[in-house]
């Protein structure tokens, strides 16, 4: 069940931003409330003066400035651990965390190599088609992980779902101009019906 809301995180951010969607959804679970700064995307400059960096989400903690989606989560993991996001037995947990290495590290490079190139305007059209594969295997994938269970890696939600719905929720038109969401759009097939089951499951979860 959602926590109830006690304290507020002031949560930098660029709007439409994948990475910044999981803090808010991971917040939302929580019961952590997030104070959201806004970015023009084409500013970075207090971005980089607050944090070094240019990437959101960035979190202001107090003492502390927190870059990099996959880090923030599991310090919200450690500082707000109810409802848990990861298992508490050791196998299961150390599952749900290679989950997410392997999400943040293996899956996103073909979405973002595709992008890089659209955005470099000479787009390699055959490299292009074999990351679009490889992302349509993965979608295989995740179908399967979905047989029988209501996410990912369980009938709970955890932190794997979190990292990645975000991203796979992007199988139909997107409602903005975001070239990354388009490119996502274009190569995750919609027709894997308990994918889609489980992205509108994760849609109907709270948000900071």
């Amino acid at each position: 069940m959602p926590g109830t809301f006690h304290l507020v995180l002031r949560v930098h951010r660029i709007p439409l931003s994948t990475n910044v969607a999981r803090i808010a959804l991971a917040a939302g679970l929580k019961g952590v409330a997030v104070e959201w700064v806004d970015h023009d995307p084409d500013d970075r400059s207090a971005i980089r003066a607050l944090s070094g960096q240019e990437l959101v989400p960035v979190v202001e903690t107090g003492a502390e400035v927190l870059t990099d989606s996959p880090q923030i989560l599991l310090w919200l993991e450690e500082r707000h651990p109810e409802p848990p996001l990861l298992p508490a037995d050791p196998a299961r947990r150390r599952e749900v965390l290679a989950f997410c290495d392997w999400f943040n590290h293996v899956w996103k490079l073909p979405p973002n190599a595709i992008d890089a190139q659209r955005r470099a305007g000479h787009p390699d059209d055959a490299r292009v088609a074999a990351w679009a594969e490889q992302l349509r295997a993965a979608q295989r994938w995740f179908e399967a992980l979905l047989a029988g269970r209501d996410f990912l890696l369980g009938d709970e939600v955890t932190l794997a779902d979190v990292t990645a719905h975000p991203f796979l929720r992007f199988t139909t038109a997107p409602e903005d101009d975001d070239l990354f969401h388009g490119v996502l759009c274009e190569h995750l097939p919609g027709e894997l019906p308990r994918l889609a089951a489980w992205v509108a499951r994760v849609d109907a979860l709270p948000r900071a």
